[in-house]
């Protein structure tokens, strides 16, 4: 005596829909690993950490202080017409002591509007006030420069960004979560 067992398989009709469940889950997680590649090929070069010396073209930047502005700012009658009026709800003004040596023979270039404060996210925060406007350095000269920002408070990462990819720490030291309003 002979048995024979049928057994019954999906049909033709059921496989294609059976391989369609699998396309969707492994395509999601290909745009995931995509997504992911491009923000490590994107990352950005590390910072100079706060009091260091950084490159830029034409010679070195160094951060020699930042300092909420209302405790180092100009006596009263001496505020620059930028800085008049209120800071904006959520932020503080801070000062960046910017320190510029010229190394190289042909000079420098200087101009406080090339540098803006990088937050994280991407964000960048605008000069609101230079002690100095743009300026042409020789070798061997040193310029102090002082730097008004505008930013949020309890913000993190700050960077000052600069000409030839210049990237200076601020570090975390001026954010005590209270807002000047000077």
């Amino acid at each position: 005596m002979t048995t024979s067992v049928t057994i019954k398989g999906p049909s033709v009709a059921q496989r294609p829909r059976s391989r369609w469940r699998w396309m969707m889950p492994a395509a999601c997680l290909l745009v995931l690993f995509a997504v992911l590649a491009r923000g490590v090929a994107a990352e950005e070069a590390p910072s100079t950490m706060l009091g260091a010396s950084g490159s830029v073209p034409g010679g070195l930047a160094r951060i020699n202080g930042v300092l909420p502005y209302a405790q180092v700012g100009p006596q009263p009658g001496e505020v620059p017409p930028e800085l008049i009026g209120p800071v904006a709800e959520g932020s503080h003004r801070v000062q960046v002591l910017l320190e510029i040596t010229v190394m190289e023979p042909g000079g420098l270039e200087f101009n406080a509007e090339d540098y803006a404060v990088e937050r994280l996210g991407g964000r960048q925060s605008q000069l609101a006030w230079a002690s100095t406007g743009p300026v042409s350095l020789q070798q061997g000269e040193i310029l102090q420069a002082e730097l008004v920002y505008e930013l949020p408070d309890q913000a993190v990462e700050l960077v000052l960004e600069g000409p030839g990819n210049a990237r200076l720490s601020l570090g975390a030291e001026h954010h005590s979560g209270s807002t000047s309003r000077r």
